[in-house]
């Protein structure tokens, strides 16, 4: 029996639910910071999980709330902080909205993190959006390779109106900027779109768009979900990185967590192969290409750093099949 205690921030969320499963059958004490404890439609996935009732304790924490991560993280040995809203729409005050929260809700974690003075790390669940928005992404080579050295530009994210991939940028800079001077080690995860099988009864976004995209409804204008040049990755892959990087003591600063390069034609074109009977899915313009030369990756990208953490990464293909396979299972499709 594992005597260490870890704590999510956002516990019932979709990567969240997947890092407590596997926590618990690690053996780790768990402690779930969510907003509304008391609500079993939120929660009660979380307290069915084997080893939930022996080891799972769940908190009620506030993101915003100065403080208000004081009592749950007071003892605790890990931080594995998730927790933060996802902004697509158009706001009327994006500073306020989305930009202040992002950064602010992290520090208030870390503030409590820093003051327990036990906690040995945090691993903070940053993004791909913190990488890949700049001119210098855009206008890569086609030999360039992203890793992690590479960040998004502030300018470029304001230029576009990118809000979302602003705040992450900003919040992981601020964490960084936080950690100089924390008494625990920071290290942070950057997943791209995230796909797979759903633990919490809600439906998260980028599975609501597999619907929209096997039912035949699709948006294609610059503030689709779904970039129009991305990667996918499993949701459970994303989750064992944050237990790798919290476990192994030689984890270090920021890991790219990206599946597979594919972008949204390859996306349906992959549903529309694993799932025929779906008749009105979008149908991808192959533009004449036989199927291998069109499913090329979109960019590259280096994950040597996490795998060297002993991550092996599911083939996005088993990841499409997983989240909807989900989906049929709920009756959402």
């Amino acid at each position: 029996m594992i005597e260490e205690t870890v704590v999510v921030t956002g516990a019932n969320g979709f990567i969240a639910s997947w890092i407590v499963k596997k926590l618990l059958e690690r053996g780790y004490n768990v402690r779930g910071a969510v907003r509304s404890p008391e609500d079993m439609r939120k929660v009660g996935h979380l307290l069915e999980l084997p080893g939930a009732k022996e080891r799972l304790v769940l908190y009620k924490a506030e993101l915003m709330g100065e403080g208000a991560y004081d009592e749950v993280v007071a003892g605790a040995d890990y931080v594995l902080h998730t927790a933060g809203a996802v902004v697509m729409e158009a706001l009327e005050d994006p500073q306020k909205e989305i930009l202040d929260p992002a950064v602010e809700g992290t520090l208030s974690v870390l503030r409590s993190a820093a003051s327990a003075k036990t906690v040995r790390r945090v691993v903070y669940t940053s993004s791909s959006t913190a990488v890949i928005f700049s001119d210098r992404f855009v206008s890569r080579s086609e030999d360039g390779v992203v890793d992690e050295s590479w960040w998004s530009d502030s300018e470029f994210c304001k230029k576009g109106e990118f809000w979302y991939h602003l705040g992450k940028l900003q919040a992981e800079q601020a964490a960084f900027d936080f950690a100089k001077q924390a008494p625990f080690d920071l290290v942070t995860i950057l997943p791209c779109t995230v796909i797979g099988g759903m633990l919490q009864p809600g439906v998260n976004w980028t599975s609501n768009e597999l619907i929209r995209i096997l039912s035949g409804v699709d948006r294609r204008d610059d503030h689709l979900p779904i970039p129009p040049n991305t990667c996918f990755v499993d949701v459970e892959d994303v989750a064992l990185a944050h237990i790798l990087a919290m476990e192994n003591p030689n984890a270090e600063g920021r890991y790219l967590a990206f599946g597979q390069s594919m972008n949204n034609d390859q996306l349906a074109a992959l549903l529309g192969k694993l799932y025929p009977e779906y008749t009105k899915v979008l149908k991808p313009d192959m533009k004449g290409m036989d199927e291998e030369t069109f499913m090329r990756p979109s960019f590259k990208f280096s994950t040597e750093k996490l795998k060297s953490l002993g991550l092996k990464f599911t083939p996005v293909e088993e990841a499409v099949k997983k989240g909807v396979e989900t989906l049929k299972q709920r009756n959402l499709l």
